[in-house]
């Protein structure tokens, strides 16, 4: 059977949305997904999309967002956010994600871009392409009650309009950016769909969103899921969506006023850094029940733009064996890096670490360690104690982190 691979165009938008819609469950009313085409029809946002059709029907999707992503040392590098992914279950197997991926990084490493992205809903599959967690992340559960170990005035927090927010928060997350590593952009139309478009189906039986913030400062996405009242006393959760802070106080506001919130007993909070202050802002950390959820994966098309794309805190050496089997970025490479700037070239030597290339993606940012790899055997040392000098020399500030996901 001949099922060709072929460019998104606009007269697909619509059709190409209902297969992504199909394939991960959610409502494929034309109403519903006009925001999805205005979204990937954006020309800012640069969206890029291939399928495949069966006769008439779209059988297997792939797209791509233009993004960047910031690095350590407030650089943006050019980045391709890779979405809606997706094969129809009676496609399987037939090598259709195998065609889409190498279309997709190809046209990525065209365009000059050095790193794809992407947020996995199966986790399984993209390891074998290259890509490596580079930003761990954890939910955490809430309960109602719980005390803050040093109080704040939360009437700094005040209620936003979608207008104010469409207005005003894009430069909260820049000025996060500026210093979070990992963090990737949000067009204007982005912006539009997640602070005024709200439509029924997104909300998954809960409110319509509620969006809070102190002004300039942080700000607060949530809805409230209602649940059962038992013995009089109200059930209900808050799913809270996104808290973006640029100080101590203002974060501090927002996590004790979502936390309060009348005629609910718990807070769902969605992807959060592993440093997120929440642990140390409680008195009783055990009222917060923390698990790992959907970290954001990278793929480095060029390894050297990456890594020389970064600042350095400390000066160092460390040459590295690369493999990587499905794309050119094998063999030894040394990277030397100094608070000055950083060269990352091949050379013949022999290497203090040998590595895949998904691994590489992995410690880029310093969101995982090189050590922990060791340990996992997902790394070989050929020279004792290189694993840790190569964590001190990409170590960062603030973990790698972006509050959203695409």
């Amino acid at each position: 059977m001949n099922l060709d691979l072929q460019r998104l165009s606009p007269d697909d938008a619509l059709p190409f949305a209902r297969a992504v819609s199909r394939n991960f469950y959610e409502d494929e009313s034309d109403a519903d997904l006009d925001v999805w085409v205005k979204l990937i029809g954006e020309p800012e946002l640069g969206f890029r999309g291939w399928l495949v059709r069966d006769g008439d029907g779209i059988v297997a999707n792939y797209g791509i967002y233009t993004m960047d992503l910031s690095v350590p040392g407030g650089a943006k590098l050019p980045m391709a956010g890779v979405t809606a992914v997706g094969v129809s279950q009676t496609h399987r197997r037939r090598g259709l994600l195998n065609r889409m991926m190498t279309a997709g990084l190809d046209d990525a490493v065209e365009r000059g871009e050095p790193v794809a992205t992407l947020y996995a809903s199966e986790s399984v599959i993209y390891g074998r392409y290259g890509f490596g967690v580079v930003a761990p992340a954890f939910n955490y559960r809430i309960d109602r009650g719980v005390t803050f170990r040093d109080p704040v005035d939360t009437r700094i927090v005040e209620a936003a309009t979608p207008e104010q927010a469409h207005a005003e928060w894009p430069a909260i997350l820049e000025a996060i950016r500026a210093h979070r590593p990992g963090c990737a952009t949000r067009t204007p139309q982005w912006w539009h769909n997640v602070t005024i478009n709200d439509p029924e189906s997104w909300r998954s039986g809960a409110s319509a969103r509620r969006l809070v913030h102190v002004p300039g400062r942080g700000y607060a996405m949530y809805r409230v899921k209602e649940g059962e009242w038992k013995d009089n006393l109200p059930d209900s959760t808050v799913r809270l969506l996104e808290v973006v802070a640029t100080d101590p106080e203002a974060e501090s506001a927002l996590w004790q006023f979502v936390c309060d919130i009348d005629l609910t007993s718990r807070v769902s909070a969605y992807s959060r850094p592993p440093d997120c202050p929440l642990p140390e802002l409680v008195t009783d950390r055990f009222r917060l029940r923390a698990q790992p959820t959907a970290p954001l994966y990278a793929r480095l098309l060029d390894v050297a733009v990456a890594f020389e794309g970064r600042s350095y805190a400390t000066t160092g050496q460390i040459c590295l064996d690369v493999s990587d089997a499905t794309r050119d970025q094998s063999g030894t490479w040394l990277l030397d890096a100094s608070p000055d700037g950083a060269s990352m070239a091949r050379v013949d030597r022999d290497a203090d670490l040998a590595l895949p290339v998904d691994a590489l993606a992995s410690v880029w940012l310093g969101g995982v360690k090189a050590v922990q790899l060791a340990a996992a055997r997902r790394l070989v040392e050929r020279r004792p104690g290189a694993a840790a000098e190569l964590d001190r020399l990409v170590a960062t500030d603030l973990a790698p982190w972006t509050p959203f996901e695409f």
